[in-house]
């Protein structure tokens, strides 16, 4: 859900900025009536407030996620004697087959970890005994 807010929030901030161009344009030629300018800086404003919480709210949504899923790792790498299957950190994180899997792969690039490609697709990382009571 994080990234849906991401994206809106960034789109709704870029479209602030049409807003608050067509006010400075029509300040600065002087052909706009002053109500016209002040309703283009108010929507700007409120454009750029709701895209900020969108996007502060997604960040706060992602790194609510990323503890969630260390936290199960780690538990995981314990319970598993170091051994983590993709499919079991998805399903106990409750999160996307593709991102479990890209979260593994960014983690054993930091770690020592070795892979062992499974059949069915139940890759399995084997991590060190250095990370079993992390």
């Amino acid at each position: 859900m994080y990234r849906i807010k991401y994206l809106l929030g960034s789109l709704i901030a870029v479209f602030s900025l049409v807003y608050f161009l067509f006010g400075i344009v029509g300040w600065y030629r002087g052909d706009a009536a002053n109500i016209d300018i002040v309703t283009c800086f108010i929507f700007g404003s409120l454009h750029i407030g709701g895209g900020g919480w969108l996007l502060l709210s997604s960040l706060r949504e992602y790194r609510n996620e990323r503890q969630r899923v260390d936290a199960i790792m780690r538990q995981l790498i314990r319970n598993n004697a170091g051994r983590v299957v993709v499919t079991d950190l998805a399903r106990y994180a409750e999160i996307p087959e593709e991102d479990a899997r890209e979260y593994l792969e960014r983690r054993s690039q930091e770690d020592v970890v070795f892979l062992i490609e499974g059949r069915n697709g139940k890759d399995t990382f084997f991590f060190g005994q250095q990370y079993w009571n992390n």
